[in-house]
């Protein structure tokens, strides 16, 4: 079976790569079976480009297509994919329209109208009545459309801004934030961006106990949070990573010898050796294609012309099997609603920034919603906690207070 990759970031071809050994090397799952791959690197915004590669790959035989991450070149695959038989493997969230028809693809993102209700349920929770949501690009409002939703529903008053494009630079905003004591701020952003407006909103002292902050961003957990651990600010966000079960953290140690030969960016903000969502998806991804394969043993690949429009004869189930697949994967148990395929039941941790570091506090999946533990329930905000094993000194003043009353 060849897979193909298609995605720019060397972290997540390396999960890629890394996926596809572990597979063949272990042989548990595919016995009989060895994977080879191809990975081509395009420019993400070029539709016609991704198109034409596509097409040259399916004409060598593929079993599967990965990437690419952007809209317009993946909406440009997909629809090859399509005509053609062949499942499209997505990661990384992309919208979906109300009337899909993309019958060959699943995406192992979790699906971001549930993800919207997780955030929803924190703001619920935490009892806030003023929210300000920060986005970075336009795609953030649709991913967060139940929280705007939501002031018509519950007596929440909301906030809309958006982060400066083509610069890092978000201290103006969070000067005008900061004015207009905007204390609990959503941001739905990217892990690198997340880390860049941490540190400019502790130079511009706004990482205090006051201030409450919700991350979108699937990574907060691979951020260095050590600058902030004693600043009292309550940060809070998700975690899909299952990094609390030992194989799961026995695969991560692999991955993070594998990750030495190639360091993360500078200045990315995250800590090294973490994996990152996006490289644990495709790790997860290759795996769930593997199960697929496995229960398929007389699919065979073929070459596929693009301008034949002549379908991948086992592509129909071979598409079936894989959302039927069921798996424990990296990002806990991994299953896809089978119309649409997309990742609509998962389980995240919900971590706060404790003095310690940030820490799980509770959990949350569509069907049980938010479980906090016992130990967050009811406990005083960190404003209060502030003043905790403090010695406070206490001053009266006694004033002489004289009564006069006057007879007319």
């Amino acid at each position: 079976a060849l897979l193909w990759l298609w995605y720019r970031p060397a972290a997540i071809e390396l999960a890629f790569r890394f996926a596809v050994n572990t597979i063949n090397r272990n042989r548990t799952l595919l016995p009989n079976t060895t994977l080879t791959y191809d990975t081509q690197k395009i420019n993400l915004y070029d539709s016609f480009e991704a198109s034409k590669k596509a097409c040259d790959q399916l004409s060598l035989g593929v079993a599967a297509i990965f990437g690419p991450s952007h809209s317009s070149s993946a909406n440009a695959v997909q629809s090859i994919c399509n005509a053609l038989g062949v499942p499209h493997i997505q990661t990384r969230w992309k919208h979906q329209v109300s009337d899909n028809k993309d019958s060959f693809y699943v995406s192992l993102y979790p699906d971001f109208s549930s993800l919207s209700r997780a955030i929803l349920d924190l703001v619920q929770f935490f009892k806030w009545k003023t929210v300000t949501v920060v986005y970075d690009d336009s795609t953030g409002l649709i991913r967060l459309q139940e929280l705007i939703k939501a002031p018509s529903r519950y007596n929440l008053r909301l906030k809309i801004r958006q982060l400066p494009a083509d610069t890092k630079d978000a201290k103006p905003l969070l000067k005008e934030m900061k004015r207009g004591k905007e204390f609990h701020v959503i941001f739905d952003c990217s892990h690198e961006m997340a880390a860049g407006i941490l540190k400019q909103a502790l130079a511009m002292g706004m990482m205090t106990e006051y201030y409450h902050y919700i991350f979108t961003t699937l990574d907060l957990f691979a951020l260095d949070v050590e600058p902030y651990r004693y600043s009292g600010v309550n940060m809070t966000g998700f975690r899909i990573l299952n990094t609390e079960n030992t194989q799961v953290s026995s695969i991560i140690e692999k991955w993070s010898m594998e990750r030495l030969q190639a360091p993360p960016k500078p200045d990315s903000g995250l800590l090294d050796g973490f994996m990152t969502t996006d490289a644990a998806l495709m790790y997860d991804a290759v795996h769930v294609v593997s199960v697929g394969v496995q229960q398929f043993p007389q699919m065979t690949v073929s070459s596929l012309q693009c301008n034949r429009h002549k379908p991948w004869r086992f592509g129909t189930r071979f598409m079936s099997l894989i959302k039927e697949a069921h798996w424990e994967g990296l990002t806990g148990r991994i299953t896809f609603n089978k119309t649409n395929g997309l990742r609509t039941d998962f389980d995240l941790d919900v971590i706060s920034l404790k003095e310690e570091g940030l820490e799980k506090i509770g959990t949350w999946d569509p069907a049980s919603g938010l479980n906090m533990t016992e130990s967050q329930k009811g406990k005083p905000a960190n404003i209060t906690d502030s003043l905790s094993n403090r010695s406070l000194i206490v001053t009266t003043i006694l004033v002489s207070i004289c009564f006069s009353i006057l007879f007319r």
